[in-house]
C-alpha cells in the first residue's frame, strides 16, 4: 500500500515462532522411531545372524566352535562368550570374557522371550530362522550392542552365547544429527506456512487502516471459511454499512440544502416587496408565503424526527428521544386519527375497516398516528377529488396489518423500491402541489422498523395503491373487549363530504 509507513509484522513472526517451537514436538516421535535409529546405527541382521550362528554350533557341539571362539575369531575382533546355566564359563573369544547373566535373569529373559526349542520338521527353514531371532535378547549400551542366544541339547536349554559388537555412531550422535536436519526441513517448510497464516491478517489490517483513514471504499474481500477470513467478511459488510451511511448523510444534507433553496428564494422576493412598499403584489403572495413557510417546517420536521429515529435505532448507546411505547388499542387510536383526517380533509371520503377482536399493541401512539396520518395524506393526494381511501384494520397469528388503499393513479413498478427514499418523488408528483418533500414515507418505514414492524407496498398504475402496516402485538396482550354492537366481523364506517371549508390537522 503506498504512502503507508511499514510497522513490524510481529503477528508473523509471532506465528512462524509458533511454528518452531511445534517442531520441538518431533522430539516425541523419536522414542517412536527408536527401532529405525538403531538399525541404521548398526548391522543388525548380521549380529543377530553371528548370534544365532555360534549358538547352533554350540548345541551341535560342532569342531568349529573352537574356531569361532579362539585366537583366529580374536584376532578378527570377534567379542563373544559361551557360558553355562550356573554360569561357568565355556569358550571365550576376548578376555576378560563377557559378563555373564545370574539364573534369576535367565529365567526372566526365557519367560519373557519365550525360551523353548526349536520344533522339527514343523517350520521351514525361513520360519525356523524368524523364530530364533524372535528370541534373541537384545541390549545396548552407549558402545556396544549385545546379542544373547539360547544354547539347546534336544529340548534342554544347557547354555547361552552373549556376542558384543561396537556400534558405529554414538546414539546421541545420530539422534542430533537427525533432529537437526529434521529441524532445518521443517523450519523451511513452516516458513511458508506462517506466511499463508498471516496474509490474511495482513491484508485486514492494510483495508481497517486505509478505511480509518478516510478511503470508504477499502474491503478486505478475505476468501475461506477460516476465523480470519470471517472476521473479514464482517468488517466488510460493516464498511459497507457505514459507507452507505455516510454517503447517506452527505446525500440528505445536499437534498436538504436544495428543498430550502425554493422557498427561501420565495421569502427573499417577499421581503424585497415589503422594503419596495408593493403592498398588493405583497398581499397576492401571502399564501404562498404560508406555503413556504410550511413546507420549511415540515422539512425540519421530518429531518429531526428521521435523526431521532436514527438515534434511537443505534446500538452503540448514542443518545436520543427514542420510542415512547405504552399500552395502545388499536380500534380506539385507528377511529381518533381516522377522526382528525376527516376534520383536517372533509372533501375525502373515508372509510374505515376494524376487524373485531384486534389485540393490543404496545406502540408510541405519537409516532404511529404520525406513519398512518402520512399514508392517508398521500393516498388523498395522489386520488381524484372525491375518490374513497379506506383504512381497514386485521390481526391474525402475533401481528396487526395496518392497512391504508386509495383508488388514485398509483405507482409504477420502476418506482416502487424508491418510495422510502429521503426526498424521492415519482415523476407524475414532482410538483410542490402533491409531492410535498418526499420524506413522507421514509418517516413511515422508519416509525415501523422503530416499533419492529414492516411496511409493505402494492400499487398498480391507474389501479390504485394499498399500504400495509405489519406490526408485533403487545407480548402479554389481550384481546380487546368489544361492545355487543361491534362483534361483527367488520365495521365500515364513512364521512360524508362537506364542501364547506378546509382545515389541516398536524
Amino acid at each position: 500500500m503506498s504512502g503507508t509507513v511499514s510497522r513490524p509484522r510481529r503477528l508473523f513472526w509471532y506465528i512462524y515462532a509458533y511454528g518452531l517451537l511445534m517442531l520441538l514436538g518431533s522430539y516425541v516421535a523419536f522414542e517412536v522411531s527408536l527401532p529405525v535409529v538403531f538399525a541404521l546405527s548398526t548391522d543388525v541382521m548380521d549380529f543377530r545372524m553371528e548370534a544365532l550362528h555360534l549358538a547352533e554350533l554350540a548345541s551341535a557341539k560342532s569342531p568349529e566352535l573352537a574356531q569361532e571362539l579362539g585366537p583366529p575369531a580374536a584376532a578378527k575382533g570377534r567379542q563373544a562368550t559361551l557360558y553355562g546355566l550356573g554360569g561357568e564359563l565355556l569358550a571365550s573369544s576376548v578376555q576378560p570374557p563377557l559378563f555373564p547373566f545370574t539364573p534369576a535373569d535367565l529365567r526372566d529373559v526365557k519367560n519373557r522371550l519365550q525360551w523353548v526349542p526349536p520344533p522339527v520338521g514343523a517350520l521351514t527353514a525361513e520360519e525356523l530362522r524368524d523364530l530364533k531371532v524372535r528370541q534373541l535378547w537384545v541390549f545396548q549400551d552407549n558402545t556396544f550392542v549385545y546379542h544373547v542366544a539360547p544354547v539347546w541339547n534336544g529340548d534342554t536349554l544347557t547354555a547361552y552365547v552373549v556376542t558384543a559388537n561396537p556400534r558405529r555412531f554414538s546414539f546421541y550422535e545420530l539422534v542430533g544429527g537427525l533432529m537437526v536436519f529434521e529441524l532445518f526441513v521443517l523450519a523451511g517448510l513452516s516458513f511458508p506456512m506462517a506466511r499463508v497464516l498471516a496474509a490474511p491478517l495482513e491484508r485486514l489490517t492494510a483495508a481497517v487502516r486505509e478505511f480509518g483513514q478516510g478511503r470508504l471504499s477499502a474491503r478486505a474481500l478475505l476468501k475461506g471459511r477460516h476465523e480470519v477470513a470471517e472476521l473479514g467478511r464482517t468488517f466488510d459488510e460493516m464498511a459497507v454499512r457505514m459507507e452507505s451511511l455516510i454517503r447517506g448523510q452527505k446525500e440528505l444534507l445536499a437534498n436538504v440544502s436544495h428543498e430550502l433553496r425554493t422557498p427561501l428564494s420565495r421569502l427573499g422576493v417577499t421581503l424585497d416587496l415589503v422594503e419596495e412598499g408593493q403592498p398588493d403584489e405583497l398581499a397576492r403572495r401571502l399564501p404562498e408565503l404560508r406555503r413556504d413557510i410550511g413546507e420549511l417546517q415540515q422539512l425540519v420536521d421530518g429531518v429531526l424526527q428521521m435523526a431521532r429515529l436514527d438515534l434511537a435505532a443505534n446500538q452503540a448507546g448514542q443518545p436520543g428521544l427514542g420510542v415512547q411505547r405504552s399500552a395502545l388499542d388499536p380500534a380506539d387510536f385507528l377511529r381518533d386519527t381516522a377522526e382528525r383526517f376527516r376534520l383536517g380533509h372533509p372533501e375525502c371520503p373515508l372509510q374505515l375497516e376494524l376487524a373485531s377482536g384486534l389485540p393490543a399493541l404496545e406502540a408510541d401512539a405519537v409516532l404511529l398516528r404520525r406513519a398512518v396520518h402520512n399514508l392517508l395524506d398521500n393516498a388523498r393526494k395522489y386520488s381524484e377529488p372525491g375518490s374513497p381511501v379506506t383504512l381497514r384494520a386485521r390481526a391474525d397469528a402475533g401481528t396487526v396489518h395496518v392497512e391504508v388503499e386509495d383508488r388514485g393513479i398509483g405507482i409504477s413498478a420502476d418506482d416502487l423500491p424508491s418510495l422510502s427514499t429521503p426526498f424521492f418523488r415519482t415523476d407524475r408528483s414532482r410538483t410542490r402541489d402533491t409531492g410535498g418533500v418526499g420524506l413522507g414515507l421514509t418517516l413511515v418505514r422508519r416509525i415501523v422498523e422503530a416499533h419492529g414492524g414492516t411496511l409493505a407496498i402494492h400499487s398498480v398504475p391507474e389501479g390504485g395503491t394499498r399500504v400495509t402496516l405489519t406490526l408485533p402485538r403487545a407480548p402479554t396482550a389481550q384481546v380487546v373487549a368489544r361492545n355487543a354492537s361491534e362483534d361483527e366481523s367488520s365495521r365500515v364506517e364513512s364521512a360524508s363530504v362537506q364542501p364547506n371549508g378546509k382545515r389541516r390537522v398536524r
